[in-house]
């Protein structure tokens, strides 16, 4: 007996000098023999299951299935071996790192079925719950990490690994906030806990980072990057070391150097794309030359053609639309083709937070910049074809109210009454207690009367009396005198404004103010108030001049002030100087001792062919001049 244990011993000796080869030959030569104890027996079969184990860890797991075999014998020979659990886990452990996850979880399975030891249960569930953390299986791996947390004790290394693993499952579920306080207190507690598992450190490195804490996130990595530079995992948090050393001028050079190995190194991976852009933007970052910046661009716009419905493709308009607007400008009118706003549109629904909330911002600031440009140029169009273009970077409700109010303006303008109210009653509900309320209504008001609203006098005149202290009292009056005009009631008209004077008004409301009292005073042929109200309209901010001083002049005319007339008239620039404007002049000159120009005027007038109405009117006008002269009546 005591011959054939040395034998066993040899065939130890073996392997505890880490020859496994050596140590499964001996051990099969020797189970061939006859004469072996049951106790040896059992003492060759786990040698080799344990040689085998060691061969194939040596390996990397490429061969798992002779090691799985053996371990497989030795149960099969002797179930009730005192160390089956830890055979058990063996073999779990094989079929996990070779790949066969399903065979592992057989083996896990049978682990929990067999060995009730807290122990091993603690270690088998929380095998599955990393089997299935890597499949994507949250809901199954958090029931994994329940059923460990049942085997452990409060405040114990153990819980902390549970906690660090659920935080994972938090992680893939959506749940950031959760999974970084999770992974911050075990953190705090435990660091080895989360440091010596690279999946768990990469991911409390990416919170970290997202949440702004850069000098521990620079940290981390650094640390990272020393002990797992070879893992799979590296080169993320490789990636985040670089954004995070670009922040800082002085650090570019090293950070361009970091994506430039990452960008050559990772060429065909997410990560290798993204530190390619990233290197591009940062040894571009103060160009501004077309011609220079075009290479660039082509380079991101491949990478997102190349990278459709990615994070990559929105990354790199995020890019594209920055570079756009380097070389662009928003005087720019062609709303049809605007490739910042697009590429900032594009970007501004991204999954990725960081990538979204910086579109949205930069992008909003863009369409701000080009909406205020086309308003200013009183291009309505335009502006609301920009405005409904890019919802997404419309800025959020109440952020800015000044430019919704502009464009529901132009929106009235255009006549979309409709979509103009909507927008209006919104901001009016989230500001009527202001100042800024109280324009909004204004703005309404024209609104009614522009849509000519059966009830629209009734809507004004009913806020008029809820707020008899407001500023814009006077608007909202001479908006009832238009609609009063509107209505042909001149009489009521005149009424509403009687108590009402200019200088109540704010300065953009003085030019309808005094043309609403110069349409008055016409419609009930008060000519020479009528020209007095022309004249203060003239006087008037945002003024139309030519018109109003032609209106001014027809009044005069009218009223038989000839040569007054005359001299209006003759103020018109030549661009404005029609068949109409040559009419009257002709007319003044007549009634004012000019008769040969008058008549040359009107005469050359009647010959012209494309005077329409007027030169029939010159026609007649020379006849009664004839007439006149043949019954001996003064010129």
């Amino acid at each position: 007996m005591a011959a054939s244990s040395d034998r066993v011993q040899t065939a130890r000796i073996f392997l505890a000098n880490g020859n496994p080869d050596q140590a499964v030959r001996t051990a099969e030569k020797l189970l061939k023999k006859q004469n072996l104890s049951r106790d040896e027996q059992r003492e060759l079969l786990r040698l080799i299951a344990d040689a085998e184990y060691m061969r194939t860890t040596h390996q990397h797991f490429q061969q798992v299935d002779i090691a799985i075999q053996s371990i497989d014998a030795l149960l099969h020979e002797f179930p009730a071996l005192p160390q089956a659990a830890q055979y058990r886990w063996n073999r779990a452990w094989l079929w996990q790192q070779s790949g066969n996850n399903k065979q592992a979880m057989t083996t896990l399975r049978e682990i929990i079925a067999k060995d009730q030891q807290p122990g091993n249960l603690r270690r088998a569930w929380l095998m599955m719950a990393r089997i299935h953390i890597g499949q994507r299986h949250y809901a199954y791996a958090r029931s994994d990490l329940l059923q460990y947390g049942l085997q452990v004790n409060e405040k114990s290394r153990e819980q902390a690994v549970g906690m660090a693993w659920m935080a994972i499952v938090d992680k893939g579920e959506g749940r950031s906030d959760a999974s970084y306080t999770n992974l911050a207190t075990v953190f705090r507690h435990w660091p080895a806990v989360v440091s010596d598992q690279p999946l768990l450190y990469s991911t409390y490195i990416k919170l970290l980072r997202e949440r702004n804490h850069n000098d521990q996130a620079l940290h981390l990595s650094e640390d990272f990057i020393r002990r797992y530079i070879d893992t799979e995992l590296a080169a993320d948090i490789r990636l985040i070391h670089a954004d995070i050393i670009s922040e800082k001028e002085t650090n570019i050079p090293a950070a361009i150097k970091e994506y430039g190995i990452l960008a050559d190194s990772q060429a065909e991976t997410g990560v290798g794309r993204r530190a390619f852009m990233r290197k591009l933007m940062l040894e571009n970052r103060h160009e501004s030359q077309r011609d220079k910046l075009l290479p660039v661009m082509v380079a991101l716009k491949k990478v997102a053609d190349s990278n459709q419905l990615s994070k990559l493709e929105d990354e790199a308009m995020l890019d594209l639309a920055r570079l756009w607007t380097r070389i662009s400008s928003p005087v720019h009118n062609n709303t049809g083709h605007a490739p910042a706003l697009e590429a900032y549109a594009h970007a501004a629904i991204s999954t990725d937070q960081r990538i979204a909330k910086a579109a949205n911002s930069e992008g909003a600031r863009w369409l701000q910049s080009k909406l205020n440009t086309q308003l200013e140029a009183g291009h309505w169009l335009e502006t609301v074809t920009i405005w409904r273009k890019y919802p997404q970077l419309q800025p959020a409700a109440g952020k800015a109210p000044d430019l919704e109010f502009s464009v529901a303006h132009a929106m009235r303008m255009l006549m979309l009454f409709d979509a103009a109210e909507d927008m209006l009653q919104n901001l009016y509900a989230r500001n009527k207690t202001s100042i800024r309320g109280q324009k909004i209504m204004v703005e309404m008001a024209k609104l009614w009367m522009d849509r000519q609203d059966n009830d629209g006098v009734k809507k004004i005149m009913s806020w008029i009396n809820r707020n008899p202290l407001s500023i814009y009292r006077p608007e909202m009056i001479l908006i009832i005198a238009r609609i009063r005009m509107n209505q042909k009631q001149p009489e009521l008209a005149r009424q509403m404004l009687s108590g009402v004077s200019a200088d109540a008004l704010a300065t953009e409301s003085r030019a309808s103010f005094w043309l609403t009292k110069a349409e008055i005073a016409a419609a009930m042929k008060e000519w020479h108030t009528a020209a007095r109200n022309w004249k203060q309209y003239r006087k008037s901010s945002g003024a139309d001049q030519v018109q109003g001083l032609l209106n001014e002049a027809d009044a005069l005319f009218t009223a038989s002030e000839f040569a007054e007339a005359y001299k209006q008239f003759m103020q018109i620039p030549d661009e404005r100087r029609d068949a109409a404007w040559q009419y009257y002049v002709g007319r003044c000159q007549l009634n004012t001792g000019a008769v040969k120009q008058g008549t040359e005027r009107l005469q050359g007038l009647a010959a012209d062919k494309g005077a329409g109405r007027f030169a029939t009117l010159a026609k007649l006008e020379l006849a009664n001049q004839q007439a006149g002269s043949l019954l001996g009546a003064k010129p």
